[in-house]
């Protein structure tokens, strides 16, 4: 697949070297423009290629938003429109601002960034624990200790989210619906919680 990231921090370099490992054509975005990314890319693997904004919604499978929560609406409403969108952003008051109607789960975070960007189709994914933890955290299908990320949203593009992750070495963990993904936000009894899927299980059954 063709996977371009709006956001090339922690978050976005990690996702993109599991991702190209994988054989993924990947193109990593940020704010100040393709040549700030030279080293980053040529770090990554053959198969990162720096680009902008316009390379990041042109004839791409995926787009990643690996951004921080508040600056989703700096970006143009119609800029994803007919993409498939996976939603890596955290809502952190501290950083983003106290937002009512996120501390009190009015709507979850992802429903709101689905909302927000007309037109598009999004899954929410790799956003429940540390990104810096996933190399050493990858293992072949089927091993015990395999690690379960967790994926909520509602169109059929969340199952090739989950195809997609486990392609990279984790099991995926179908959490349900955008709308009550509360549960894997970052005040949610799985965020930072490394398990497998029956311990997520356990965890959310508790």
């Amino acid at each position: 697949m063709k996977i371009s990231f709006i956001g090339s921090g922690n978050v976005g370099q990690a996702l993109a070297r599991l991702f190209a490992k994988a054989g993924h054509t990947v193109t990593l975005t940020n704010r100040h423009g393709k040549n700030s990314l030279t080293e980053i890319v040529q770090s990554l693997g053959k198969n990162v290629t720096a680009g902008d904004l316009t390379d990041a919604v042109n004839d791409q499978d995926l787009v990643v938003l690996a951004i921080p929560f508040n600056s989703i609406t700096n970006l143009d409403d119609h800029l994803l429109q007919g993409q498939n969108v996976i939603d890596a952003t955290n809502y952190f008051p501290q950083r983003d601002g106290h937002l009512v109607k996120f501390i009190d789960h009015e709507i979850a975070s992802s429903q709101f960034v689905a909302d927000y960007f007309k037109g598009s189709k999004v899954v929410k994914a790799f956003n429940s624990f540390g990104v810096k933890d996933l190399p050493s955290l990858v293992r072949t299908k089927g091993a015990l200790d395999r690690t379960a990320i967790p994926v909520a949203g509602d169109d059929p593009l969340k199952q090739t989210v989950m195809t997609l992750i486990d392609q990279i070495g984790f099991d995926a963990y179908d959490d349900g619906p955008l709308a009550t993904s509360f549960a894997i936000q970052a005040d949610g009894p799985i965020f930072g919680f490394e398990a497998t899927t029956a311990e997520l299980k356990v965890k959310l059954a508790d």
